[in-house]
């Protein structure tokens, strides 16, 4: 038996590979096996998990793991494992994978549409900006965020969002990947894509949330590295493709621009995310709005917020 482990103070995950004898030969098996640091998160894991566990009839081509085991007492859940590499790992053009990325994410979410409740993300701003303690920087981005704010109460973005969607936990099927390698193209070979770890799942959230966070990490350091968000914003554009294409075959006769008539709000979200990265550097290394790798961030924030890339 093998075993590879990642995780958090507040989790455990353990890749898990053993093997079996039968009379057929020895098999290989994958199994996932989560602990959680408390029964609280372990059952709203589960919870969570039973929500979303068939998505995949709603569209083929997004699959979450089945739960093949949970304990409370132990406060473990071992999932089925899966046949499959990550986004780094896997072979396919970029462009193909936030494709894929969008189309997943548009099946997690589904077609229906809500009015947006805009009030606890105005409250996480107001709570991140209070730790700047520098009320000219506080009153400008307030008034960059603004029409964002507007923009969500005129919108119907409200759905059930993953609420951690990023690269880590997306997985591409093997084998799907191993038919493009041998010369099929994309558009001929359906590649499934798995989504892991619904423990943050939340209900009546904007999905431009979902996005954001997929592309938050990888302009903050496209931005770091370059001084420029010229591919991140060419990968959103990507993976709105494949999300439209989704929505349209699930049903919808919306895409995502009018589901948000007054603009999207993916330039908010990475920007929140970058506002809360870099009150985090803020809090736990003693920095200020003047320190260089604050002002950078800073910078950046602006640069979103202005121009609305996105």
């Amino acid at each position: 038996m093998s075993s590879t482990e990642k995780g958090t103070s507040k989790s455990r995950v353990h890749f898990v590979t053993y093997s079996l004898n039968s009379d057929v030969g020895k098999h290989l098996v994958n199994v996932v096996v989560k602990f959680s640091s408390d029964e609280i998160r372990f059952e709203k894991e589960i919870r969570n998990h039973s929500k979303i566990a068939k998505v995949s009839e709603v569209f083929s081509g997004v699959h979450v793991p089945k739960i093949l085991y949970k304990s409370s007492q132990n406060k473990c859940i071992i999932y089925e494992g899966i046949d499959g590499l990550s986004f780094r790992d896997a072979k396919l053009d970029l462009k193909d994978k936030d494709l894929l990325a969008g189309q997943a994410l548009a099946a997690i979410h589904g077609i229906e549409t809500a009015k947006l409740e805009v009030e606890p993300y105005k409250k996480l701003v107001l709570y991140l900006l209070s730790v700047l303690e520098d009320p000219q920087l506080e009153e400008e981005i307030l008034d960059l965020m603004l029409p964002y704010f507007k923009a969500m109460e005129k919108s119907k973005g409200a759905t059930r969002i993953h609420g951690d969607y990023h690269q880590g936990n997306l997985l591409f099927s093997s084998k799907d990947i191993e038919l493009v390698q041998k010369g099929s193209d994309l558009i001929n070979t359906s590649v499934k894509v798995y989504v892991i770890d619904p423990e943050f799942l939340m209900e009546s959230r904007d999905r431009n949330e979902d996005i954001g966070t997929f592309f938050a990490k990888p302009c903050i350091k496209e931005f770091q590295k370059s001084g420029s968000i010229k591919s991140t914003k060419s990968k959103i554009s990507s993976f709105i493709e494949g999300y439209n294409k989704i929505l349209k075959r699930i049903g919808s006769d919306q895409l995502l621009s009018d589901i948000y008539p007054s603009g999207l709000t993916i330039d908010f979200h990475i920007a929140s995310y970058v506002l809360y990265n870099l009150t985090d550097k803020i809090l736990s290394n003693q920095l200020t709005t003047y320190s260089e790798e604050i002002k950078d961030k800073v910078k950046l924030l602006k640069i979103i917020l202005k121009e609305g890339p996105f």
